[in-house]
């Protein structure tokens, strides 16, 4: 009985390893896609140009990403994954103007990455990467929104504030601004 236990725990602990790879992989194969993109634009971004990118064959990679329209999917979870750990970074600071310069200085410097505006990516992606892009959006404006909130209620921001519209506004101009 031992061995059989021990085969199963190798088994188990094979796949866990096998699962982490493949995630690791398909991360790093969507940053790269995501770089392609930002820095050409969706023109620049095909399977076989990501494939000399990144360094594996083309069936290497279509193990990871069956067709361009879900590596721009990955692009989009990518960006998802990356709002998780910003609200983290948020949220460690209670100082909600502290936390107001971390958040505009993100979009700011997010938006200023090459010539691929946020609307020619969501152009670019399929309907299910748009949605996701779109969440992003939503999010960025939902997590905006409670730091004027907490503002607003600490005193450190003026009461006139209306978080809600005044979230919208700010995000607007963020990503019209242009990093130093």
């Amino acid at each position: 009985m031992p061995t059989t236990n021990r085969l199963t725990r190798d088994r188990l602990a094979w796949a866990d390893a096998t699962q982490a790879y493949r995630t690791a992989q398909r991360q790093s194969i969507a940053e790269a896609a995501f770089a392609m993109l930002i820095e050409s634009g969706g023109s620049g971004l095909s399977m076989s140009a990501l494939a000399e990118t990144v360094g594996i064959s083309r069936p290497t990679l279509y193990s990871y990403y069956p067709d361009l329209d879900s590596v721009l999917i990955g692009i989009a979870e990518l960006v998802a994954r990356h709002d998780d750990a910003f609200v983290s970074v948020i949220r460690a600071e209670p100082d909600p103007s502290t936390q107001l310069r971390i958040f505009l200085d993100e979009v700011v410097n997010q938006d200023s990455h090459g010539p691929m505006t946020a609307a020619a990516i969501e152009a670019a992606l399929p309907p299910a990467g748009r949605e996701l892009l779109r969440s992003h959006e939503e999010r960025a404006r939902s997590i905006l929104a409670d730091i004027l909130l907490r503002g607003v209620q600490s005193g450190c921001f003026a009461a006139e504030i209306d978080p809600a519209t005044d979230a919208r506004f700010i995000l607007g101009l963020a990503k019209q601004a242009q990093p130093d």
